[in-house]
């Protein structure tokens, strides 16, 4: 289901022109499911009244469609979730996207973050997603700025808050759907629509699968998380540019990366500093477990050959 021709940017804004994918045939409907909701945002926003009231349409429209006789709090507690990332127009992406069919209900929050929150949300089919939401009253963003300059993929970048929030959720759709394209072990991009990005979920009943630093790890592991480096590097062209024993999900296939959002073009200046700290960082992990690693210079040399 992943669409990579869902995540070209604006001309305004993002990537020149000659840049974007071609959009197949094939990719139409999604495509224009994805785009509707955009568009749609600035008419519906006006027409619709105050915060507290999208919140309770939305929340109504998902019990209503999902869950039956539940409560707006079965769906979710909204005193919090109106302080933490669902602004007026969160709540209005949200609301579109059930509409579309992307998203039937969400759960809850599985996991939270200084610049995200991780929500269980089920589409249509039944099948579990990871939704995600980017904060925009965070401040954090804007120190993520060297993982976008210099990046050849983003020539311009709009100054604001907001803005640079939902690039950063497009620049993770794009990194993840790269990957998931080069069959590199990643949660499936499904689509990302403003500061909302949905993922297949990597878990067992809304229970995120553990990370590496959660469980007990072998040489095995430390090999499969070298290849994850090496195949981004060689197959993607992306350095992860923030890969941790954190970011790694260890399940019955093998380690498996998330969290692409500093993830950056091997074009990009800082690309081998990024690289060196990312293969240190796995190293130190595996070494603090008792395991003996190759050395990470040897590791560098043979990733980047």
């Amino acid at each position: 289901m992943n669409k990579e021709s869902i995540d070209e940017f604006d001309d305004e804004a993002i990537e020149e022109d000659n840049k974007l994918e071609i959009v197949e045939e094939s990719d139409l409907d999604s495509l224009e499911t994805t785009s509707q909701v955009e568009e749609d945002s600035t008419t519906e926003d006006s027409d619709l009244g105050l915060h507290e009231k999208l919140a309770r349409k939305m929340n109504l429209k998902l019990t209503g469609i999902a869950r039956g006789r539940k409560s707006e709090k079965d769906i979710f507690d909204k005193d919090k979730v109106l302080e933490a990332v669902f602004d007026k127009s969160t709540v209005m992406t949200l609301s579109r996207l059930i509409n579309n069919g992307i998203i039937s209900y969400v759960n809850g929050a599985v996991g939270a973050g200084k610049e995200s929150q991780l929500y269980w949300g089920v589409d249509p089919f039944g099948n579990d997603l990871a939704v995600k939401i980017y904060l925009v009253t965070t401040s954090n963003f804007k120190k993520r700025y060297p993982y976008l300059i210099g990046d050849p993929r983003f020539t311009r970048i709009k100054s604001g808050t907001r803005s640079l929030v939902e690039l950063w959720a497009r620049k993770e759709f794009r990194n993840l759907s790269k990957a998931f394209n080069c069959e590199i072990p990643c949660p499936e991009p499904i689509t990302v629509v403003k500061n909302i990005l949905i993922m297949k979920f990597v878990g067992t009943g809304g229970v995120p699968s553990p990370t590496l630093v959660e469980s007990e790890v072998d040489y095995s592991d430390y090999e499969k998380a070298i290849t994850i480096i090496s195949d981004l590097y060689q197959k993607a062209e992306l350095v992860h540019a923030d890969l941790s024993e954190y970011n790694l999900f260890k399940t019955k296939e093998g380690p498996v990366v998330f969290d692409f959002g500093s993830a950056v073009d091997i074009r990009h200046p800082k690309t081998k500093e990024f690289l060196e700290r990312d293969i240190s960082n796995i190293t130190k992990f595996f070494v603090k477990r008792g395991l003996t690693v190759d050395n990470p210079i040897d590791v560098f040399k043979r990733v980047t050959k």
